[in-house]
């Protein structure tokens, strides 16, 4: 293994840096920012007892720079930086979080993850609670062989890591313990940017696939639920289960479709409280906030009032009187 170069510095073409900023380094646990990868500032968590380290090494090609670390305890954050380019026209940072325990040379147990992707200009926050490993690409645009605009449209998004990517990213770990000792001529740090680059790229390529059958399925029955809901709402009588009815699938089926976004049943009241907003507005005349109530589908005129004030955080007369006053106005 090559000798550790300071535990902060970035290394020089070809070399391997080692980090250590931990509790147990006298030199770090001072309450001081210390920079990793991708310009992340490293300090420590400022609630939880899980243990504070930050601890792994990062190789550098010519242009490109690739890390791993096992994470602990840390908050890590880099603020937006100015710049006069469009986005993703210099480079793209990806950042994959690997969840596992031991060390990220030797990781423990099966592990998945989430890949991101940053334009090098952009605000970074992560926050690692217990024991976790990260990994850092930072590559430039042209090194890449991808449009600028097909990895615009990943920002902002968190992709699950699959098995083969976690393989990819294990295997480019696996380089770091070995050192920088073969790579001092000039052949072969091209060969490092460009087995970053590609590196890069593939994880780019296999992040965004395309649904398979069961994906197309569930976004079916939710564009054909939210239909439903949008032209039967006032129906008292709409439900979920009748909608899985309409739709000739099961009510276990329909839930399955919305697992981890807003329930139909509670699609069905956000649509019918919506009504009611705009038919309180739109009246001028008094009317019975009852009468609102059954026109859009409420059984009851006092769970409807409840529901109304927490939505919108008024009382349907309060609203009624506020858009009346508006409208005068």
């Amino acid at each position: 293994m090559a000798e550790p170069l300071g535990r902060f510095d970035v290394p020089p073409p070809g070399a391997v840096a080692w980090l250590d900023v931990s509790a147990a380094n006298p030199d770090t646990f001072s309450g001081r920012l210390r920079t990793g990868p991708l310009g992340l500032q490293i300090s420590p968590a400022r609630s939880g007892r899980a243990p504070y380290f930050f601890k792994g090494a990062r190789l550098r090609g010519t242009r490109c720079i690739w890390s791993a670390s096992t994470v602990s305890g840390c908050e890590l954050f880099r603020p937006a930086r100015p710049t006069a380019t469009s986005p993703f026209e210099s480079g793209v940072h990806l950042l994959a979080r690997l969840e596992g325990d031991g060390s990220v040379f030797d990781p423990v147990g099966p592990s998945g993850g989430t890949l991101r992707v940053f334009d090098p200009c952009e605000e970074i926050a992560e926050q690692f609670v217990g024991n976790a490993h990260l990994c850092t690409l930072n590559v430039p645009l042209a090194a890449m062989g991808m449009e600028a605009a097909a990895i615009r449209d990943m920002r902002e998004r968190s992709y699950e890591l699959t098995p083969f990517q976690i393989q990819l990213l294990r295997a480019a770990v696996g380089l770091l313990p070995v050192g920088g000792d073969e790579l001092s001529t000039s052949s072969s740090l091209i060969g490092v940017d460009r087995y970053l680059a590609a590196l890069a790229a593939l994880l780019l390529r296999t992040a965004v696939r395309r649904p398979g059958p069961e994906v197309a399925q569930v976004e079916q029955v939710r564009m054909r639920t939210d239909a439903i809901i949008y032209e039967q709402a006032a129906d008292p009588n709409l439900s979920p289960a009748t909608i899985a009815t309409q739709l000739n699938i099961s009510l276990r089926q329909l839930y399955r479709a919305f697992n981890g976004a807003e329930s139909p049943a509670a699609r069905i009241r956000r649509r019918r409280l919506e009504r009611a907003a705009e038919i309180l507005a739109a009246r001028s005349g008094p009317g019975h906030v009852e009468a609102v109530a059954l026109e859009c589908g409420f059984a009851s005129a006092e769970y409807f009032s409840r529901a109304f004030r927490r939505e919108f955080g008024l009382s349907p007369r309060a609203y009624r009187s506020a858009h009346r006053d508006s409208a005068a106005r």
